[in-house]
């Protein structure tokens, strides 16, 4: 009997605590919802504001600084690396060489060098015509630097790693490769390319003062082109820095002397320079002969890149 009172005291208690709980419970309900409410009220001005002026900045990814920061530190290096593979040719200390690229360009920013991808000392500059691309004054720059480090505030001993030639004629089916894959002649034309040079006059002129690559300054001293210096003729560290060369002293030719080898007379002025020293005294020898190979050449698929 005292067991069933005691049940039914716990019934009425749970009946009386059930609907105040559920009271309660809508209470705290409603005060959420009134909360949320507010809280969006306040928020979503501040929302739109942030999402207009996005849109307004019209923002991207490269405006990120350290994205931006990123990507100049590749790009500099990717320019260091060209640097490097052609100062390796001419086998100059590296360290130096991108010491100088670096100081002459700002680190490539000077506004100047961004005009004419010139790296050379102002005074120097003024007398080098701009060059089209990156690659191109680069190739022109580490030239010079080996042949006139004094241009640039450097000795020859302190430029020059090592001057002997090495010799490496890796020839397959008569023809010889360079070390990146390329054919000698396809190698030649690519730098032809950098300055806008007739790539079958260039290659003629090899023919003709090798002796088509048969003479003891091609196969001992990487000379291709007949290339004379104060002490004589002139000994090159590798086959690249040869062709590099040969093809810079064209250019210099072309350029200070005003020689358009599109015109049917560019080999016999030539001519003038190589062989006499005076641009308007032709050799019709020589002219003939770099003609007669020019002919042979452009009768062949020499410079097209095969994969």
């Amino acid at each position: 009997m005292k067991n069933k009172r005691h049940k039914l005291r716990l019934r009425k208690q749970v009946l009386i605590t059930l609907p105040i709980l559920l009271l309660l419970l809508i209470a705290s309900l409603g005060f959420m919802i009134n909360k949320n409410k507010k809280f969006a009220t306040e928020v979503s001005p501040n929302n739109q504001k942030s999402s207009k002026q996005i849109e307004e900045s019209s923002w991207k990814l490269s405006d990120i600084s350290y994205i931006q920061d990123f990507s100049d530190m590749v790009n500099e290096r990717q320019k260091d690396n060209t640097i490097i593979y052609y100062a390796s040719n001419f086998k100059l200390n590296i360290e130096r060489t991108l010491e100088i690229a670096h100081n002459l360009t700002n680190d490539f920013t000077d506004e100047q060098y961004l005009k004419t991808h010139i790296i050379a000392p102002s005074k120097l500059a003024k007398t080098i015509k701009p060059f089209k691309s990156f690659e191109a004054g680069v190739v022109y720059f580490v030239r010079d630097l080996y042949r006139y480090p004094e241009r640039y505030g450097s000795s020859i001993s302190e430029i020059r790693l090592d001057e002997t030639p090495t010799i490496t004629r890796n020839i397959i089916d008569g023809k010889i490769y360079m070390d990146n894959g390329l054919t000698f002649e396809q190698y030649l034309g690519k730098i032809c390319d950098l300055y806008d040079l007739d790539k079958s006059i260039v290659l003629a002129i090899v023919h003709e003062e090798t002796g088509v690559m048969t003479s003891a300054l091609f196969n001992y001293s990487n000379n291709i082109g007949g290339l004379r210096g104060i002490g004589g003729w002139m000994k090159f560290t590798t086959l690249e820095a040869g062709i590099i060369a040969h093809v810079i002293s064209i250019k210099y030719f072309v350029d200070n002397y005003n020689i358009d080898l599109s015109s049917p007379n560019a080999v016999a002025k030539l001519s003038g320079v190589y062989v006499k020293g005076n641009v308007n005294s032709y050799s019709e020898s020589w002219t003939n002969k770099v003609n007669h190979f020019r002919e042979n050449i452009n009768k062949q698929d020499l410079f097209t890149y095969k994969q």
